[in-house]
Parts: C-alpha cells; structure tokens; sequence
C-alpha cells in the first residue's frame, strides 16, 4: 500500500461519521489506485470496509435511540434483497462498465451534496411510508452490491423524502441500513471474488478510527464548509476515473 494511502484511510470513516455516507464512494477509488486492487476485487473489499466502519460509527452515536423501528425494517428487507442482486450483476458486467457508472455517480453526488439543504433542528413526529421504503431501500442496496458504496448520499435525501428532516437522525438511520446493505453484499460475495484480508484490516482499522472522529466532529462544526469540499472533492475524482476509462 502507498504511504498515502495510510493518510487517506480515515477520511472513509470522518466522513461517515459526519455525513451517513461517503465511504465507499472514497473507498472503492483508494482501494484501486492507493492498494493496486483490480476493480472488482476493490468493491468486494470496499463493502467490509464500510459495514465496519458504519457500524462503529452508529454505535458511537448510538443511534438506536433515534431509531424508527418500522421504517428501518421495510428499508432493511429492501436493501437486503437489492444488495444481493447488485453483487451478483456485479459480478457479471465488465469492469470497464462499473467503472464508468462510478464516475457517473459521483459526479451526479457530487451536485447534490453542493445543493441539499441540511437540518439540525429537532425531528418531528414520522410517519412510515412503508411500501416507499422498501421499493428505495431495494433501489439503494442494488447500488451497494454493483459499485461497493453504502449509498448514503442518495440514502439520507430519501430519509428526509420519506420524512426524516432532522439530519443527525438521518444520518443514525444511514449509518445502520449501510451496515446491512454493506455485509449482505459482502456475504454474496464469498466464494465469488476474493478479499485481502490485510488491506481489509489495515484500511477498515484506520477508517473506523476516523468514524470516532468525525461523530464527534458533527456536534461542534458547521456541516456548510465541509459540504461544499466534500462535493469538489467527489466532483474532481469523478471526472478523474471517467478520464482514466477514457484514454484506457
């Protein structure tokens, strides 16, 4: 691994902390050009990374105390079962493909991260939208198993669509439908792609550490500045990857 890499490892963990999201969408691209990973090994390994490390950040924010216990299981079933299609059409379409829907994702982030309007105000009162909350849970998992990254930043707008306004409490939710999204496609893909269980454990050790960091950040610093750099930094490597497919 390259000594950079090392630097980067805990921003995937700060910036799920912080956001309920971006991991894997940091993740899958350190993994392929920090690591040396081919790309499909790289999402294989990106999905541990980042059921880890959300799972450490939920716990740290304990966010079973804000948890809407009817709206997390229908949007769990959902990503579940659209997780374990994701990883098996993921494993059967050129790399050349996933890569460029990656960039294509990214860039597409990239604007809504620059524009959404994020709320700290105390949530009100939620009613479940059931029925919704499966058909997006299954829509966000299909994109876990397919390109590796949690989906958090199509995940919290669709939280506050289905009427989770308060932004931490979107973010707790999140953090924990990552985490199921995240392991059932890492348990599709066993047997099927192999994992580096150094990497694994040297990127997953450094970015559950950075999770600490950026819960603890989420309470004390203003999210408009960190938005903002966090939306030209996916935008940059957006562009990046679908220039690198390009010229390959």
């Amino acid at each position: 691994m390259t000594p950079w890499l090392w630097l980067a490892a805990p921003f995937i963990g700060i910036l799920l902390g912080l956001f309920g999201a971006g991991g894997g969408m940091l993740t899958v691209p350190l993994l392929m050009y920090g690591a040396g990973l081919p790309l499909k090994q790289a999402i294989a390994t990106s999905v541990w990374i980042v059921a880890g490390v959300s799972l450490v950040a939920a716990f740290h924010q304990r966010a079973w105390r804000v948890v809407h216990s009817a709206l997390l299981f229908f949007f769990s079933i959902g990503g579940i079962a659209g997780s374990v299609g994701g990883t098996w059409l993921g494993i059967q379409v050129a790399p050349a493909v996933q890569q460029a829907l990656f960039g294509i994702l990214l860039l597409v982030v990239s604007v809504w991260t620059w524009r959404a309007r994020l709320q700290i105000s105390p949530p009100p009162a939620l009613t479940c939208h059931c029925i919704s909350a499966l058909l997006v849970g299954g829509g966000l998992g299909m994109l876990t198993g397919l390109l590796g990254v949690g989906g958090g930043f199509l995940m919290v707008p669709a939280l506050i669509a289905l009427g989770i306004s308060h932004f931490p409490t979107a973010v707790a939710h999140s953090l924990l439908l990552i985490t199921v999204n995240a392991a059932s496609s890492g348990m599709t893909n066993i047997g099927r792609v192999a994992v580096e269980p150094q990497t694994l454990a040297t990127v997953g050790t450094l970015a559950a550490m950075g999770s600490i960091i950026g819960s603890r950040i989420l309470r004390f610093i203003p999210l408009k500045p960190l938005q903002r750099g966090f939306s030209l930094g996916l935008a940059l490597l957006g562009t990046a990857m679908l220039i690198q497919l390009s010229i390959a």
